[in-house]
């Protein structure tokens, strides 16, 4: 549990990875059990995500502070430069900034689809929406993409220092 709460020390890659993949699991499952309970209730949908990645929010910074450390890197920027471009990228997404919502049930009916509609209720999936982004919401979705790239390849793949840096003993010895 110390992986997910502390900021303290050095991990392995290994163990970033783990964490990660838990992190990842425990949203894909906050997401079907947000998305059941939203789908039945009416609420709204759209600050699912946001809430979700608020939460994760603390224990992902953890795993990442502490992968840098075994980088022998300061948490400051680094943390930022990583997290910045999707927290932005989320709110964006979450308060429809610089996003068009486009009513799928709507243009179904249109294009002749007519069943579609009956098909979605006899589901109880309710209303279709989809956002499409304008250029700044692109331009910060690719940042945020390449960004994530970059820090998956920092954290996951490069080794870390070895032996006993700044911040502590090496996980591995």
């Amino acid at each position: 549990m110390e992986l997910f709460t502390s900021f303290d020390g050095r991990i392995s890659r290994s163990s970033f990875w783990l964490g990660i993949l838990g992190l990842i699991l425990i949203s894909f499952i906050s997401v079907f059990i947000l998305g059941s309970f939203i789908a039945r209730t009416g609420s709204i949908p759209r600050l699912a995500p946001l809430i979700i990645t608020i939460i994760l929010l603390f224990p992902a910074a953890a795993i990442t502070v502490k992968r840098l450390h075994d980088r022998n890197k300061p948490a400051m920027p680094w943390l930022l430069i990583f997290f910045l471009p999707g927290i932005v990228s989320n709110l964006m997404k979450a308060f429809r900034i610089d996003y068009t919502v486009v009513d799928m049930k709507e243009v179904m009916e249109t294009s002749g689809m007519m069943g579609f509609g009956r098909m979605r209720s006899m589901f109880g999936m309710g209303e279709f929406e989809m956002l499409v982004p304008g250029s700044i919401a692109m331009v910060v979705g690719l940042i945020s993409f390449v960004v994530g790239i970059w820090a998956l390849i920092e954290l996951g793949f490069l080794k870390g220092t070895t032996g006993e840096n700044s911040y502590g003993p090496d996980p591995l010895g």
